[in-house]
């Protein structure tokens, strides 16, 4: 009767919702660790967007991943849902705070729903209103997350947490020190530690890095700043092969493909005096490789620091004080990991906080 039991209070298949950005499912897998460490003989089913989906690409923590793009017709989006509504997931949890995806989440059809509602920074006291009253009479675990009550009474309020409170509730058992967890290809790990013997200092190029704080020429003298520690090799990865913001500085350093390293051109890099590389056009497995060999990380508040904490590589984060700094630092710091917090304002010289962090 007991191993019956069991067996009807097993969850056979789940579907977890993060249709968002690459930074957003990174600071899930503490959960999707959870949920696979709780459930280990369920079938996952993560649904991705096409911006996220290769973080949990080959992840044994899930076993299928459904691409939704934004982009997509509304016949495709409802041609989703028919095959989401067609296998009746036993569990459906919705991490992402989107329109789209709490709609996925309540036409499910799962036996089971689990959201999480996060209210306003600001005072909207309105806020969710209308996500609150639905979600609350259909679905049967339901966190809302009151973020100026949390930071105000100074509580814990990091999204990786609050993922793990609701799987907590869901499980009823409690979760504690789960860290992030995302694969990395081992072979282009093979190839830096290969090439490089001096320490790697990663610098995102980030279009939050320009602001009306902080502007082109002021990156430039960083840069050049930096690039008289010759005990360092740096490397400098882009979002997108032709912003304009950075062009003219990706310009001057050589780009480099780590797929493309082999025997000769491997001895060619190991003899060459050249310390500054250039990652560009936002090849995913060659950032995170490269990520983890380094000694430092220096970025705005992006996705990238949550690759940091992945890996435990310490990290400079630059946040923008016209935009929530602390309330945004609390909810998306890097995880239990080490982290040098610095904000863009008139009364911060950002250059020389780098510069005498990295001494």
């Amino acid at each position: 009767m007991e191993i019956l039991k069991q067996k009807m209070s097993q969850f056979q298949q789940i579907c977890i919702s993060r249709i968002d950005r690459i930074g957003d499912l990174i600071i899930s897998t503490p959960a999707i660790k959870a949920i696979r460490s709780n459930w280990p003989n369920s079938k996952i089913t993560l649904l991705a967007s096409s911006i996220n989906s290769k973080v949990l690409k080959n992840s044994k923590l899930i076993d299928e991943i459904i691409i939704i793009k934004h982009e997509d017709s509304l016949i495709k989006k409802i041609k989703i849902l028919r095959t989401i509504q067609k296998r009746k997931y036993d569990l459906f949890i919705n991490f992402s705070p989107t329109n789209l995806s709490y709609f996925l989440c309540l036409f499910s059809f799962a036996n089971k729903k689990g959201v999480i509602i996060y209210l306003s920074r600001y005072k909207k006291y309105f806020s969710k209103l209308f996500h609150r009253l639905i979600l609350q009479l259909t679905c049967d675990y339901v966190d809302i997350i009151n973020r100026q009550l949390l930071f105000k009474t100074k509580k814990d309020m990091h999204q990786s947490q609050m993922m793990l409170n609701l799987i907590e509730k869901i499980s009823k058992k409690s979760f504690r020190d789960i860290e992030i967890q995302i694969p990395v290809n081992s072979v282009l790990e093979g190839k830096i530690k290969n090439v490089f013997t001096k320490k790697i200092i990663t610098i995102h190029l980030s279009r939050r890095w320009i602001n009306k704080y902080y502007n082109i020429n002021n990156f430039n003298e960083l840069i050049n700043k930096l690039l008289q520690k010759n005990q360092y090799v740096f490397f400098l990865t882009t979002e997108k092969e032709n912003d304009e913001n950075f062009i003219e500085i990706t310009k001057k350093f050589r780009p480099l493909e780590l797929n493309g390293l082999n025997e000769e051109n491997t001895k060619n890099l190991k003899t060459t005096n050249n310390n500054v590389f250039i990652l560009d056009n936002y090849k995913y497995s060659d950032w995170i490789s490269v990520i983890k060999q380094s000694k430092h990380i220096i970025t705005p508040e992006s996705g990238c620091t949550h690759i940091a904490a992945a890996f435990k590589v310490p990290v400079t984060v630059i946040y923008n004080s016209d935009n929530a700094p602390d309330y945004i630092h609390k909810e998306y710091g890097p995880w239990k990991s080490i982290h040098h917090k610095l904000i863009f304002s008139d009364s911060c010289n950002i250059n020389d906080e780098i510069n005498n962090h990295l001494d």
